[in-house]
């Protein structure tokens, strides 16, 4: 279990504050990592290190905090979702635990891999183009009114 103050010079940021703008920054995905030691002082697991050392590196490639703390989102919920489920029909493309890039099963060179990815997206556009245009429909307004709040534009 580390401190705030460990974490300050295990990261090598100069305050305390900053570690504890981090750990704000990932407080969502650090849920089950922290803890309240003694006079109430918080204290972060070694996964949680290393979800912070995550964030780290990438504030110190140019990232934002908060961007980085989304990334580092994406990336973990990515990772939840490859160990709980394999591909499904719903989703049948997910990458490879260690972000290879290669889709699970998938061979680099596997040319009908690709086009059943392809098939699969179309599908998905067409599906999603069709609730874009019902959606417009609802919107549209009879006789040609437009809205109230046009004429102040």
């Amino acid at each position: 279990m580390y401190t705030v103050s460990q974490l300050a010079e295990i990261l090598n940021l100069e305050t305390e504050n900053q570690a504890r703008n981090r750990i704000n920054a990932l407080r969502d995905q650090l849920q089950g990592h922290l803890r309240r030691g003694p006079n109430n002082q918080l204290l972060v697991t070694e996964a949680g290190l290393d979800l912070l050392h995550s964030l780290q590196a990438l504030c110190e490639t140019g990232y934002t905090l908060k961007d980085a703390a989304a990334l580092v989102r994406h990336e973990q919920d990515a990772h939840d979702v490859s160990l709980r489920s394999p591909c499904s029909a719903a989703s049948p493309y997910q990458t490879k635990p260690g972000g290879t890039g290669k889709l699970a099963g998938e061979e680099q060179t596997d040319p009908a891999g690709w086009t059943t990815l392809v098939q699969y997206l179309a599908e998905q556009v067409r599906t999603l183009e069709a609730r874009v245009a019902a959606l417009e429909a609802r919107a549209g307004r009879p006789d040609g009114q437009t809205p109230w709040w046009e004429r102040w534009q």
